[in-house]
């Protein structure tokens, strides 16, 4: 009985589920898992007729072609587009399943909106709470699409880490991500380049510092 005890205590003590904190986020050794860019609850801010400048395109090519084009080039140009080096780790697992098959199904008939949206922090942690993740463990990566600006040449995500297995959100920031490059795909991929750069060079060694010197807490 004694040793029963002990082995489910080890479990919740040392269980992954259990365990995960922000501070995790800063060991290199710990698993995370890229899941890509979540586009189903992008909001495209003005008309969609003009989003692609002189050639338009229409928000069933957004959804269809464009949305699998930007996670792809993630995982096909790693060098450019680097996870590891924009965490700090070797090494990361790349599953963009999830994402491609939400953002497949992203509903098109309320994509126009007149100006930025703000998803708070409740209304993000809401939707982390619904994605379909099946025996999961480990810290997941995803970047959530708030909106696409063409007025302004930029975008709005949010980078959220969290516990796969409860879904709980470890680490989440707001981020805006100017455009750059050529050529639709190119152009807003811009967006998530600036982004993961601005992770690396400023925000990343920012959080590192901030929460290695806190006690844990899990921080949106």
């Amino acid at each position: 009985m004694k040793r029963i005890l002990v082995a489910l205590l080890s479990f919740f003590i040392f269980s992954p589920c259990f365990s995960q904190t922000v501070q995790d986020i800063f060991n290199p050794s710990t698993e995370i898992t890229w899941l890509g860019i979540d586009y189903s609850h992008t909001k495209i801010v003005g008309k969609m007729s003009q989003f692609g400048g002189v050639t338009p395109i229409t928000a069933l090519e957004l959804r269809d072609k464009y949305y699998p084009e930007w996670n792809q080039l993630i995982l096909d140009e790693p060098e450019k587009y680097s996870i590891p080096k924009m965490i700090y780790h070797k090494t990361v697992v790349n599953d963009i399943q999830m994402v491609k098959t939400l953002n497949a199904a992203a509903l098109l008939d309320s994509l126009e909106v007149p100006s930025t949206p703000y998803y708070t922090p409740d209304y993000i942690q809401s939707i982390v709470a619904n994605y379909p993740l099946i025996n999961k463990s480990g810290i997941g990566l995803i970047f959530i699409t708030e909106c696409l600006n063409k007025s302004y040449g930029g975008a709005y995500y949010h980078v959220v880490f969290f516990n796969m297995s409860t879904k709980e959100i470890l680490l989440h920031e707001r981020i805006q991500g100017m455009v750059i490059g050529n050529g639709l795909r190119n152009y807003w991929a811009g967006s998530y380049f600036n982004v993961m750069e601005d992770i690396r060079q400023l925000r990343y060694p920012k959080w590192k510092r901030r929460y290695l010197t806190t006690t844990p807490t899990n921080v949106k």
